[in-house]
């Protein structure tokens, strides 16, 4: 973009040969033993000495900047292009679903395994994983476009940012920042057990993904 006048600049460098004292000199100075072998050494840089900008460059560039190429095969009649940008940017991306697979909390790489079906079980079981993942954020982005609500309390720190666009790490994080907890209390021969209460966060995501409370209230009766 930018467009730059340099010149080049030479320095023929003259080196004596040989053991003794390591000198040398330029072509200005000839001192020195006439016995004495010598080698030329040529250094050259480049120096700018003036730039301009090419402003028509940088218009067409800055043409470009935010477009991308895309291609469908969608006919006019069934999807205008409008809707069509708008139906692509709203779908999900399958390289997200890469991120997720090697970042936490699935982390599939590296694999602390040696044998091949071990690798084979433990790559099936995040993909389990990563299913179920994308079905709870799914899910509740859903319940949330078709209710327009907001969730807020998502983001450690900042309780009061809403999204209708919950990621479902960012979910399951908040979910887990509830600290529900099972308690086991022996008194004498009897067992008791305690659960916390789930919050109305709680009470609410599990609304959003369609699930009974009695999920985490059953765990007592299970544990008995």
């Amino acid at each position: 973009m930018d467009c730059s006048t340099w010149q080049r600049q030479e320095e023929s460098i003259i080196r004596y040969v040989g053991r003794g004292l390591c000198s040398s000199v330029s072509r200005r100075n000839d001192s020195g033993s006439a016995d004495r072998p010598q080698r030329t050494e040529l250094r050259v840089r480049y120096v700018i000495s003036e730039v301009h900008r090419d402003e028509e460059a940088l218009q067409r560039y800055r043409d470009r900047l935010g477009w991308s190429v895309h291609v469908t095969n969608v006919p006019e009649e069934r999807m205008s292009l409008i809707e069509t940008v708008k139906h692509y940017r709203g779908g999900w991306s399958l390289e997200r679903d890469f991120h997720l697979v090697k970042d936490r909390p699935l982390g599939i790489s590296p694999l602390y395994v040696r044998r091949d079906d071990q690798i084979t079980g433990l790559t099936h079981l995040l993909m389990l994983a990563l299913r179920v993942l994308t079905l709870i954020e799914t899910q509740v982005r859903r319940k949330l476009n078709m209710t327009g609500e907001q969730l807020s309390g998502l983001y450690e720190g900042q309780p009061s940012i809403q999204t209708a666009r919950p990621t479902g790490v960012r979910l399951l994080k908040a979910f887990a920042r509830c600290e529900t907890t099972l308690t086991r209390i022996e008194v004498g021969k009897q067992h008791l057990w305690h659960i916390t209460p789930l919050s109305s966060f709680q009470e609410r995501i599990l609304l959003y993904l369609d699930l009974s409370s009695s999920l985490y209230t059953c765990l007592i009766e299970n544990s008995s």
